[in-house]
């Protein structure tokens, strides 16, 4: 359960502006981080938070 925790919890390091995968993301769709970056946040750093609280709160009743 432990590394199922740590792993939803580390995905948000992928959301930096500098990441490759950022940069190849935006590159491909043809947007500026200016125009992108919003939903690369929702989708890198709010659903894993999300996820990790639930998950949390679910296994430590």
């Amino acid at each position: 359960m432990l590394h199922r925790v740590a792993t939803m919890a580390s995905g948000g390091f992928d959301s930096l502006p500098h990441c490759g995968a950022v940069v190849a993301v935006l590159a491909i769709a043809g947007l500026t981080h200016k125009e992108g970056y919003k939903d690369i946040g929702i989708v890198t750093v709010v659903i894993p938070v999300i996820a990790t609280l639930s998950t949390i709160a679910i296994y430590s009743i």
